[in-house]
């Protein structure tokens, strides 16, 4: 697979075995694609998601099992498997809308309550005492940044967020969104510019504070 906008035609070797060119592939169960997008990804993810989520129906339709324990049984199993290695995606409104949608299903199935109940998103977490997926995984991406904030320029993660490249010049039209992107918004919703996140981030203590903040204001129900 090939990342970037170069035009050629020279294959990619090792040794004297010609690798099979592909749009994306699967790796450690995450699809990754050469255009870096995570919406394919997160689609396979949230069926085969639901797919679980099926097989535990007897659980969660059953009255002799407490709500609170179907609650805790669905964030340690279901939502793992949805939001795997979220940190990494650079997230896009089609996927915050694939989460919010999956999450309420779960949700509202196990409460038996439905949309014609005219149930808001909001009081559904109220009663279940969860966060949306968005929060989540906006809360984890905050968690990233600060480990990388901390690590030395040299180091892979470091460079490949702060690297700009020094020749060659944009493509016209809107700029395609990069997990880069995706953590300045973040930033954004906290009025904070890169070079005040990087400061902060060396108080861990305070970090946890702003990634916390970051998760509520990021959250779209």
């Amino acid at each position: 697979m090939r990342i970037g906008y170069a035009t050629t035609n020279r294959p990619v070797t090792v040794g004297q075995q010609q690798l099979e060119e592909v749009d994306k592939f699967t790796y450690l169960d995450s699809v990754l694609t050469n255009d870096g997008d995570a919406d394919h990804g997160v689609a396979c993810r949230i069926v085969k998601v639901g797919a679980v989520f099926q097989r535990l129906l007897p659980i969660w339709s059953t009255q002799k099992i407490e709500m609170a324990t179907k609650i805790r049984l669905l964030n340690s199993i279901v939502i793992p498997t949805a939001i795997y290695a979220s940190e990494t995606w650079k997230t896009s409104a089609k996927i915050e809308r694939r989460l919010n949608v999956a999450q309420q299903r779960w949700l509202r199935w196990i409460l038996q309550v439905s949309y014609r109940d005219r149930i808001t998103n909001e009081e559904i977490h109220l009663r279940t005492a969860t966060y949306s997926l968005n929060e989540i995984v906006a809360l984890r991406r905050m968690r990233l940044a600060g480990h990388i904030f901390h690590q030395q320029p040299t180091w892979l993660a470091k460079a490949a967020i702060t690297w700009t490249p020094q020749q060659g010049k944009r493509k016209q039209g809107r700029p395609r969104t990069t997990w880069r992107r995706t953590f300045i918004d973040d930033l954004k919703t906290l009025d904070m510019s890169w070079d005040e996140a990087e400061v902060a981030a060396t108080d861990r203590s305070h970090w946890r504070v702003l990634a916390a903040h970051c998760a509520e204001r990021r959250r779209r129900i």
